[in-house]
Protein backbone atom coordinates (compact mmCIF):
# COMPACT_ATOMS: atom_id res chain seq x y z
CA UNK A 1 0.00 0.00 0.00
CA UNK A 2 3.00 2.74 0.90
CA UNK A 3 4.28 1.86 -2.73
CA UNK A 4 1.19 2.61 -4.18
CA UNK A 5 0.70 5.77 -3.08
CA UNK A 6 3.09 7.92 -4.58
CA UNK A 7 1.95 6.67 -7.76
CA UNK A 8 -1.50 7.38 -7.02
CA UNK A 9 -1.08 10.88 -6.02
CA UNK A 10 1.43 11.08 -9.32
CA UNK A 11 -1.59 10.07 -11.32
CA UNK A 12 -4.13 12.42 -9.56
CA UNK A 13 -1.62 15.26 -10.07
CA UNK A 14 -0.85 14.63 -13.58
CA UNK A 15 -4.44 14.13 -14.14
CA UNK A 16 -5.83 17.31 -13.02
CA UNK A 17 -2.35 19.32 -14.97
CA UNK A 18 -4.35 20.08 -18.29
CA UNK A 19 -7.41 21.82 -16.18
CA UNK A 20 -5.88 23.41 -13.50
CA UNK A 21 -3.83 26.35 -13.53
CA UNK A 22 -2.40 25.28 -10.13
CA UNK A 23 -2.53 21.73 -9.31
CA UNK A 24 -0.56 20.64 -6.31
CA UNK A 25 0.53 23.26 -3.79
CA UNK A 26 2.52 22.56 -0.55
CA UNK A 27 1.82 25.15 2.66
CA UNK A 28 2.77 25.33 5.87
CA UNK A 29 3.21 28.10 8.25
CA UNK A 30 3.89 31.44 6.18
CA UNK A 31 3.85 29.51 3.13
CA UNK A 32 1.91 28.74 -0.08
CA UNK A 33 4.35 26.55 -2.97
CA UNK A 34 3.25 27.82 -5.82
CA UNK A 35 1.63 31.09 -3.85
CA UNK A 36 -1.80 30.90 -5.23
CA UNK A 37 -5.02 31.80 -4.06
CA UNK A 38 -7.38 29.17 -6.44
CA UNK A 39 -5.95 25.24 -5.94
CA UNK A 40 -7.67 23.01 -8.09
CA UNK A 41 -5.77 19.57 -7.62
CA UNK A 42 -3.87 18.49 -4.35
CA UNK A 43 -2.55 20.52 -1.46
CA UNK A 44 -0.56 19.54 1.39
CA UNK A 45 -0.73 21.58 4.48
CA UNK A 46 1.56 20.88 7.09
CA UNK A 47 0.88 22.62 10.24
CA UNK A 48 -1.24 25.42 8.61
CA UNK A 49 -2.50 25.79 4.85
CA UNK A 50 -4.53 29.23 4.15
CA UNK A 51 -6.14 29.37 0.47
CA UNK A 52 -8.86 31.29 -1.09
CA UNK A 53 -10.78 28.95 -2.85
CA UNK A 54 -10.18 24.62 -2.72
CA UNK A 55 -11.60 22.22 -5.25
CA UNK A 56 -9.88 18.77 -5.15
CA UNK A 57 -8.39 17.25 -2.35
CA UNK A 58 -7.01 18.54 0.60
CA UNK A 59 -4.56 17.01 2.88
CA UNK A 60 -4.02 18.35 6.33
CA UNK A 61 -0.87 17.15 8.34
CA UNK A 62 -1.66 18.23 11.70
CA UNK A 63 -2.56 21.65 10.23
CA UNK A 64 -5.60 24.09 10.59
CA UNK A 65 -6.28 23.71 7.05
CA UNK A 66 -8.25 27.22 5.90
CA UNK A 67 -10.32 28.57 2.83
CA UNK A 68 -12.91 30.44 1.83
CA UNK A 69 -14.67 28.02 -0.41
CA UNK A 70 -14.05 24.49 -1.15
CA UNK A 71 -15.30 21.62 -2.92
CA UNK A 72 -13.67 18.25 -3.24
CA UNK A 73 -12.53 15.64 0.07
CA UNK A 74 -10.45 17.38 2.85
CA UNK A 75 -8.52 14.54 4.77
CA UNK A 76 -7.30 16.77 7.47
CA UNK A 77 -5.98 15.72 11.09
CA UNK A 78 -6.59 18.86 12.72
CA UNK A 79 -8.89 21.71 12.12
CA UNK A 80 -10.73 22.07 8.54
CA UNK A 81 -11.91 25.61 8.81
CA UNK A 82 -13.95 26.93 5.56
CA UNK A 83 -15.05 30.99 6.28
CA UNK A 84 -17.56 30.76 3.23
CA UNK A 85 -19.30 27.61 1.43
CA UNK A 86 -18.61 24.35 1.09
CA UNK A 87 -20.77 23.16 -2.32
CA UNK A 88 -20.19 19.74 -3.24
CA UNK A 89 -17.52 18.23 -0.64
CA UNK A 90 -16.62 15.97 2.29
CA UNK A 91 -15.00 16.48 4.87
CA UNK A 92 -12.96 13.92 7.07
CA UNK A 93 -11.31 16.11 9.84
CA UNK A 94 -10.66 16.00 13.73
CA UNK A 95 -12.78 19.40 14.24
CA UNK A 96 -14.59 20.46 11.28
CA UNK A 97 -15.30 24.66 11.39
CA UNK A 98 -17.41 25.67 9.06
CA UNK A 99 -18.84 29.27 8.68
CA UNK A 100 -21.21 29.20 5.74
CA UNK A 101 -23.12 26.49 3.91
CA UNK A 102 -22.56 23.10 3.61
CA UNK A 103 -23.53 20.73 1.32
CA UNK A 104 -21.79 17.10 1.62
CA UNK A 105 -20.65 15.38 3.96
CA UNK A 106 -19.03 15.88 7.49
CA UNK A 107 -17.44 13.41 9.46
CA UNK A 108 -15.08 14.84 12.38
CA UNK A 109 -14.79 14.29 16.10
CA UNK A 110 -16.41 17.57 16.31
CA UNK A 111 -18.68 19.34 13.87
CA UNK A 112 -18.76 23.13 14.35
CA UNK A 113 -21.03 24.35 11.62
CA UNK A 114 -23.11 27.73 10.74
CA UNK A 115 -25.59 25.94 8.09
CA UNK A 116 -25.38 22.55 6.83
CA UNK A 117 -28.45 22.74 5.78
CA UNK A 118 -28.23 19.91 3.03
CA UNK A 119 -25.04 18.18 4.30
CA UNK A 120 -25.02 14.85 6.01
CA UNK A 121 -23.04 15.76 9.85
CA UNK A 122 -21.28 12.25 11.72
CA UNK A 123 -19.50 13.22 14.76
CA UNK A 124 -19.17 12.57 18.72
CA UNK A 125 -20.52 16.53 19.00
CA UNK A 126 -22.82 18.21 16.51
CA UNK A 127 -23.49 21.70 17.00
CA UNK A 128 -24.82 24.24 13.97
CA UNK A 129 -26.52 27.70 14.81
CA UNK A 130 -28.62 26.79 11.51
CA UNK A 131 -30.52 24.27 10.07
CA UNK A 132 -29.62 20.65 9.51
CA UNK A 133 -30.52 17.92 7.03
CA UNK A 134 -29.40 14.81 9.37
CA UNK A 135 -27.41 14.77 12.21
CA UNK A 136 -25.54 11.69 13.49
CA UNK A 137 -23.71 11.38 16.80
CA UNK A 138 -23.27 11.51 20.31
CA UNK A 139 -24.54 15.18 21.30
CA UNK A 140 -26.45 16.72 18.16
CA UNK A 141 -27.58 20.47 18.47
CA UNK A 142 -29.44 22.89 15.77
CA UNK A 143 -31.71 25.94 15.73
CA UNK A 144 -33.52 23.49 13.39
CA UNK A 145 -33.36 19.95 12.55
CA UNK A 146 -35.37 17.38 9.72
CA UNK A 147 -32.96 13.78 10.98
CA UNK A 148 -31.18 13.77 14.46
CA UNK A 149 -29.77 10.15 15.61
CA UNK A 150 -27.90 9.75 18.28
CA UNK A 151 -27.49 9.82 22.21
CA UNK A 152 -28.58 13.35 23.16
CA UNK A 153 -30.53 15.71 20.19
CA UNK A 154 -31.65 19.20 20.82
CA UNK A 155 -33.38 21.39 18.18
CA UNK A 156 -35.43 24.26 18.49
CA UNK A 157 -37.44 23.38 15.46
CA UNK A 158 -37.79 19.83 14.25
CA UNK A 159 -39.10 18.77 10.98
CA UNK A 160 -38.59 15.17 11.02
CA UNK A 161 -37.65 13.10 13.65
CA UNK A 162 -35.33 12.47 16.51
CA UNK A 163 -34.14 8.75 17.83
CA UNK A 164 -31.90 8.63 20.77
CA UNK A 165 -31.39 8.19 24.55
CA UNK A 166 -32.73 11.78 24.72
CA UNK A 167 -35.19 13.94 22.42
CA UNK A 168 -35.76 17.85 22.85
CA UNK A 169 -37.61 19.26 20.29
CA UNK A 170 -39.27 23.00 21.13
CA UNK A 171 -42.29 21.82 18.50
CA UNK A 172 -42.04 17.94 19.67
CA UNK A 173 -45.34 16.22 20.49
CA UNK A 174 -43.85 16.63 23.75
CA UNK A 175 -40.68 18.93 24.38
CA UNK A 176 -38.23 16.09 25.98
CA UNK A 177 -39.11 12.33 25.34
CA UNK A 178 -37.00 9.90 25.42
CA UNK A 179 -35.79 7.03 22.22
CA UNK A 180 -38.10 9.36 20.47
CA UNK A 181 -39.60 12.38 19.39
CA UNK A 182 -41.50 14.33 15.79
CA UNK A 183 -43.37 17.50 15.72
CA UNK A 184 -46.89 18.18 17.06
CA UNK A 185 -48.21 19.50 14.02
Amino acid sequence: MIRILPLLLCALLLGGAASAETPFQFATVNLNAPDDPHVEGIRLALLHGDNRIMRGVDFGVFSMSETDEMSGVAFVVGVHKVDGDMDGGVSFSTVNLHAGRDRGLNHALINLLANPDRSVNIAYLNIARGSTLIDIGGINVSKTSRVQIGFANVTDRLEGFQFGFLNVAQNGFLPVFPVFNFPKN
